[in-house]
């Protein structure tokens, strides 16, 4: 096996200390991987060289989406918050149109697959380099980190590619779990459970929280980003309104009141709230932890904006109607939208301003806010009204809904958990959740409009085409590995 560890950001040169976290997530060079882990601060180095790879990283290949673009795009593109004005198949509208190609040359799936076990594979190098009985404090703080980011993918891998928790998680095949990288050229690894899988997620986030020593900014893994995912994770696994499981609701309220009562972030407000998207993340208290791409660019914003510069195409995927008109004209999270005209289509004007901070041409400086607050709040709502917890679900729901200038609602039963789901709709628009939100909790994909690709569709949470599918190359090279069927 190679000697050799590609990590980003692993060289520090002449860094001001106003600037040093955001400094060390440059990009950098290829060395050996013995002498990385000869000192703590190799160890350092190669986990400040994990965030890239969950940003602008992609597989081993080049691809003008990075790994923050293809999640976060995916993600929304199974649900219904965006209309398509795309007027062929490409890579953009398979997941869309719920044809799930396993062809990379029609599909995300072979970049989001390869990005994500090569992040993997780097994390597990360091795991792998880490001393039993290690006690050097600086080794132990890239090990939460290594453990943080294995387990941040491993989450994403199991929601795109495995079934809904609720739905037989023991007996379900998840993803590869791969936790070692001391494997030959012949290891074929089948596909774990998704119990298993996310077990291991589970396992590694609270390890990384016993281990964590360091406060960064929300652009690195901390204790509180690892307890925030683990309330996501655990209310993943939190079943449906009619079949909750207590005991992961439950571990959900836990880790949503480990992040709120630390006072370390804070809901924005007013003025604040309203330019949320205008900046980066490194100074936001709301931000939990989010990809930074001071230092590069994302491309996502090109897929819901046009350029301003000719000879640009672009903002092909435009909020949609059902989403709009959900959206008060008094709630402030109108101001998370503008008026952008792509041409040829000038009925779809909106378009979100998620992903506009510092546009140009067709890439942008906005961060992917992969965990924030708000989310904290609408995860332990939603885990309490499962539980059967009203007043403290309608207290935190309530503060999502005040904060957005909308009045204090009373309500209970299904009522109460729907208003809990219609604002984690509009609050976390564009960031990856709605498709997952329903589907998680038993709900079909419903689309009232058309689209120039589809028309209205109705997706059911036990169709096979919520999953995507397995690169086919993937399939062809490693016989253990099942391919999900449409």
């Amino acid at each position: 096996m190679t000697r050799t560890i590609i990590i980003a950001a692993i060289s520090l040169i002449s860094l001001n200390a106003c600037n040093k976290q955001l400094d060390e997530l440059r990009p950098h060079n290829v060395t050996n991987e013995d002498a990385q882990f000869s000192t703590p601060e190799g160890f350092s180095q190669a986990a400040l060289g994990l965030y890239p790879m969950i940003t602008t990283g992609v597989a081993m290949e080049s691809s003008s989406f990075g790994y923050g673009d293809i999640t976060m795009f995916l993600s929304e593109t199974h649900g219904n918050n965006i209309r398509s004005l795309d007027l062929g198949p490409n890579r953009y509208s398979d997941a869309f149109d719920y044809t799930n190609s396993p062809d990379k040359d029609h599909s995300w799936t072979y970049y989001l697959w390869r990005g994500s076990y090569f992040t993997i594979l780097h994390a597990n190098k360091l795991l792998d380099n880490v001393p039993k009985d290690e006690q050097r404090p600086a080794v132990l703080q890239a090990k939460a980190e290594a453990l943080f980011v294995r387990a941040f993918v491993y989450f994403n891998l199991v929601r795109f590619y495995a079934k809904p928790y609720y739905q037989d998680a023991a007996g379900s095949p998840g993803v590869m779990l791969i936790t070692t990288a001391a494997n030959g050229t012949d290891y074929k690894p089948a596909r774990a459970s998704v119990k298993a899988v996310y077990g291991q997620i589970i396992s590694d986030l609270e390890t990384a929280m016993s281990l964590f020593s360091q406060e960064k900014s929300n652009s690195f893994a901390g204790k509180m980003s690892a307890a925030a995912l683990l309330s996501r994770v655990y209310l993943y696994m939190g079943g449906t309104l009619q079949q909750p499981d207590a005991t992961f609701n439950q571990k959900a309220v836990s880790y949503a009141d480990q992040v709120i009562s630390s006072n370390k972030y804070a809901l924005l407000t007013d003025n604040a709230y309203r330019a949320y998207y205008n900046s980066s993340n490194t100074a936001n208290k709301e931000d939990i932890f989010a990809g930074n791409v001071d230092y590069g660019s994302a491309s996502i914003s090109q897929q819901y904006a046009y350029p301003p510069q000719i000879n640009y195409t672009g903002g092909y995927y435009r909020p949609s109607p059902d989403l709009l008109s959900r959206i008060a004209q008094t709630d402030l999270r109108t101001s998370h939208y503008k008026v952008n005209v792509t041409p040829g289509f000038p009925n779809d004007s909106i378009a979100t301003a998620k992903y506009m901070y510092l546009y140009s041409a067709i890439y942008s400086k906005s961060p992917f806010r992969y965990i924030r607050l708000a989310e904290v709040y609408l995860n332990r709502a939603e885990a309490n009204a499962k539980l059967g917890k009203k007043d403290l679900a309608l207290a935190d729901l309530n503060i999502i809904r005040n904060r957005a200038g909308l009045a204090s609602v009373d309500l209970s039963g299904q009522a109460l958990f729907d208003e809990i789901l219609l604002q984690r709709r509009l609050e976390l628009a564009f960031e990856g959740h709605t498709g997952f939100d329903y589907f998680r909790n038993g709900l079909p994909m419903v689309r009232n409009y058309t689209s120039a690709s589809s028309g209205t569709m109705t997706i059911a949470a036990t169709s096979p085409k919520i999953l995507l599918r397995i690169p086919q190359e993937e399939i062809i090279l490693n016989p253990n590995l099942t391919q999900n069927e449409q």
